[in-house]
């Protein structure tokens, strides 16, 4: 069962944006001069690609782009079939918004009600060129590569494609964010044949929407492409054009070339210590570290599936206020818990910038805020990121 390489994947999941729009005379027309996916797919753009909506929040400045790109397989890929779904340029995405709406998926799991829209809305088009294809091309792979908005895009297709067409399915994405809670990785994790999650150590969008969205593949597998720190707009990009660009640093023939060069983020258990709170700052492994701690404090005080039974209702807003009241709890149970709680707090508000900041009681109010104060800034370098692509 053929793999797409790493440099093959991160060249599709750059060529799907330009087909964004058609050029000046109402084509669509790829270049690929410099690429080597025209020796592996073929494409038929006659009648376009396949349009999606985005750009909104619950319907608000939506707008309908040339999202999707369908290949067909040739020489080693022979029967097989690529999907290749775009990120956006647009700061009105719902990824920048910390109030995210849930739905069920296509596999009856949570997901990012946002992300799954996008994905109902280009579902028919993409049925009516999927479905004859796959129907005159035996039991080929499908392979659904996808970079930011377009990584999560893939993962919802992926798991459609596996349960609509009964097909092998391979997941590629770069710099994507959280596509679903824990069901609905899960389901991705063992339903996919594989899947290859590329990030770059300061690209903030990985790190949002915030847990409980998780990523998938749940045994934490990831394909770190560089060794960059702190939290970088830059770092989004996929451009072969930018520094470091996805395209870039995923240029190698290798998938166990990439995986022995990456860092390695192990879930164990993490406790902070108020006191050691400035050696937090605003980077990519603060946020991992904080949030594992969050996990931590929920299981060590037993409310942890209580809370994620609580995740697929309402939005984060609405999550996070449950879980600013359960932390009051949390920390009126016990001294140890008290001073657990004191010290994700202090981390997470040095973490966000209030370095004057002190934690002087464990109220919801007060909870609730350093909440929104972490929340907020991370969602603004998302942000950037989203806008300059």
């Amino acid at each position: 069962m053929a793999t797409l390489s790493p440099r093959i994947a991160s060249e599709l999941a750059e060529l799907v944006y330009q087909i964004r729009e058609a050029n000046f005379a109402g084509n669509y027309r790829l270049a690929t001069a410099d690429m080597i996916v025209d020796s592996v797919f073929d494409f038929d753009l006659s009648r376009g690609p396949i349009h999606g909506v985005s750009g909104g929040f619950w319907g608000l400045y939506q707008k309908t782009s040339g999202f999707a790109l369908v290949g067909t397989g040739k020489n080693t890929f022979k029967s097989d079939h690529v999907i290749a779904l775009r990120g956006t340029h647009s700061g009105q995405d719902w990824l920048t918004n910390g109030n995210v709406g849930v739905s069920v998926g296509y596999n009856d799991s949570t997901v990012h009600a946002g992300f799954n829209d996008t994905f109902e809305s280009m579902k028919p088009a993409l049925e009516r060129i999927l479905t004859p294809r796959i129907r005159n091309t035996g039991y080929g792979t499908v392979h659904c590569v996808g970079h930011s908005l377009g990584g999560a895009l893939a993962t919802l297709t992926a798991e459609w494609v596996r349960i609509r067409y009964s097909r092998p399915v391979k997941l590629y994405t770069f710099g994507a964010p959280r596509a679903g809670l824990n069901g609905f990785a899960e389901k991705s994790t063992f339903g996919c044949e594989k899947i290859y999650r590329c990030t770059h150590g300061a690209d903030p969008v990985p790190k949002v929407p915030l847990w409980p969205f998780v990523h998938a593949p749940t045994n934490g597998t990831e394909f770190r492409l560089d060794g960059g720190q702190g939290i970088s707009i830059g770092a989004h990009s996929m451009s072969s054009l930018a520094t470091p660009g996805y395209r870039n640093t995923a240029k190698c023939g290798d998938w166990d070339a990439l995986q022995r060069s990456s860092n390695s983020f192990l879930n164990h258990p993490v406790r902070l210590k108020y006191e050691d709170r400035h050696q937090a700052s605003f980077t990519a492994f603060w946020a991992d570290k904080i949030s594992a701690a969050l996990i931590t404090l929920l299981k060590d005080a037993g409310y942890y599936h209580a809370i994620l039974a609580q995740a697929g209702i309402g939005t984060t807003l609405t999550f996070y206020d449950l879980v600013a009241r359960t932390l009051e709890d949390v920390a009126k149970a016990s001294v140890r818990f008290a001073e657990q709680t004191a010290g994700l707090l202090g981390h997470m508000l040095v973490f966000a910038g209030q370095l004057a900041a002190r934690v002087v009681n464990l109220t919801y109010q007060f909870i609730k805020w350093v909440f929104d104060q972490t929340t907020d800034v991370l969602y603004r370098a998302v942000k950037q990121a989203l806008n300059r692509g």
